[in-house]
């Protein structure tokens, strides 16, 4: 039996009994999963993804004063937090040894989707390969787009299109795509051949609602860096039982 690969090109498109068995990829290109896995390869110990507020304050309250408290809405640092939702600013002089408590408006509710899952895999453009090669020998896969405030988002879809486009690869074919996994491979497409022509990823992304948004915001440093494939080589876990994210392997320097 071929390998079944699947996209939810958003998480309600999903639900607990599809995700059951599965490796899932969640992904917030713009900026959550980008973010994580920047903050881990910086040395940080671990992530504590929180869907709402209250709960990330009430975490914060629990582990200590040490535990930096991250997140944003609408893009913007959540007032009374140390840190907002940027992958430049977890510096390996803020982050290593420590643990995080990060609560965002997609990317850490779209997590909550993934409860159930076989393994739940933390992904982004910036480590699509070390992503893709976790998924070689997964008999049934899935990614889970964000998308931003309830809408699909070209950033995510653009994400799992290329996983799926190189599994397809990997496999010479012999794979079992759903139809939105056939959709974002399309899209996926349709970038490379706008990068042909001489546009960049940066660029395509910035075309997106969540890069628009980042953009007026003036993250376009941001959008940059989370543009660039495979910048990081590292594989975030979230462990469904503990409901924590650390670095499987390898491990940074």
């Amino acid at each position: 039996m071929p390998p079944q690969i699947s996209v939810a090109l958003l998480p309600k498109l999903t639900d607990p009994q599809s995700v059951a068995g599965q490796t899932v990829v969640v992904t917030d290109v713009l900026r959550a999963t980008t973010t994580i896995i920047s903050a881990l390869s910086n040395g940080l110990r671990q992530v504590i993804p929180t869907p709402t507020i209250p709960l990330a304050l009430e975490l914060k309250e629990q582990l200590g004063p040490d535990v930096i408290l991250g997140g944003e809405r609408g893009g913007v640092i959540i007032p009374g937090f140390h840190q907002g939702n940027s992958p430049r600013e977890f510096t390996p002089q803020l982050v290593r040894g420590r643990d995080l408590v990060l609560c965002t408006t997609n990317g850490t509710v779209a997590m909550e989707a993934c409860r159930g899952a076989e393994r739940v895999l933390i992904g982004a453009l910036v480590n699509l390969s070390a992503i893709v090669a976790e998924l070689q020998t997964a008999a049934r896969a899935m990614v889970i787009c964000a998308g931003t405030d309830g809408k699909v988002t070209s950033e995510d879809s653009l994400f799992a299109g290329a996983v799926v486009a190189r599994l397809v690869e990997y496999h010479q074919g012999a794979v079992a795509l759903d139809d939105q996994a056939q959709i974002a491979l399309g899209w996926w497409q349709a970038a490379n051949l706008r990068m042909a022509q001489g546009e960049s990823l940066a660029e395509i992304l910035g075309q997106g609602l969540g890069g628009r948004n980042l953009l007026r915001l003036k993250y376009d440093e941001d959008v940059r860096f989370c543009a660039a494939i495979d910048r990081l080589p590292f594989v975030p876990e979230l462990d469904t039982g503990e409901w924590r994210i650390r670095l499987k392997s390898p491990k940074p320097d």
